[in-house]
């Protein structure tokens, strides 16, 4: 038995309560930026991009592994399956971007052709993302209970 007396088991109810922290701590840290405090809006991002990896690692990935791969491609018509490819697609894109921004703005690693001067527009563009898989996050547990 999980922690929100669901029935899902506690790496499902863990998983979502640290997805809805890291969506929140998403939004502190865009007002982090508004109020030009870039330093702690960096930190708090790219702490959230890196804690969404481990996340991935240890609980979505071994759960879409065991749960939802077997099943494929015969299955993906019911949402138990839909809905989870689709959060993981967008979600591994998220992650992805996520870290391609966190490079871009936090290190001189990536070769000049790969930079990018709009900030604003890419960092806004991923919360949305973000958000986006948040929510087909939360409707993969619900349809997984």
């Amino acid at each position: 038995m999980g922690l929100l007396g669901t029935g899902a088991g506690l790496k499902a109810d863990l998983n979502l309560l640290v997805q809805l922290s890291m969506g929140v701590a998403l939004l502190a840290g865009m007002a982090l930026a508004r109020r030009r405090r870039y330093r702690a809006h960096a930190i708090c991002q790219a702490s959230v991009m890196v804690l969404n990896l481990i996340m991935i690692a240890c609980i979505m990935l071994p759960s879409f592994r065991w749960g939802v791969l077997p099943a494929l491609p015969r299955e993906i018509g019911k949402p138990y399956y839909y809905v989870a490819v689709l959060h993981a697609g967008l979600g591994t894109l998220a992650e992805v971007v996520g870290l391609y921004i966190v490079l871009r703005a936090g290190t001189d690693w990536l070769p000049e052709r790969l930079r990018f001067e709009n900030y604003k527009l890419w960092m806004r563009a991923e919360l949305a993302l973000w958000w986006s898989v948040l929510v087909l996050g939360a409707a993969t547990y619900y349809i997984w209970l």
